[in-house]
């Protein structure tokens, strides 16, 4: 499974991200890089999903997850 994130910026202010882990992610963040270009003043970042950090419980009743956080890394907004 891919996880993407899309930092969206305008005139360098961050406005938020939009994520997605779903099967057409790549096309979701292409949809949006074509949408929300240059115009406007819009800068997007886009990041991948590569790895996974979590914190785990071991008790004698067994291993509970207690919290799961994907971590990602730059990559060329061409690349998805």
């Amino acid at each position: 499974m891919n996880a993407y994130r899309l930092m969206i910026y305008q005139h360098e202010r961050l406005l938020g991200h939009f994520e997605s882990t779903a099967p057409w992610a790549r096309e979701a963040v292409a949809e949006l890089h074509r949408q929300l270009g240059p115009m406007e003043g819009f800068r997007l970042e886009l990041l991948e999903g590569h790895d996974e950090r979590r914190l785990v419980e071991s008790t004698p009743h067994g291993v509970r997850l207690l919290y799961s956080e994907l971590l990602f890394r730059p990559i060329a907004l061409d690349a998805a």
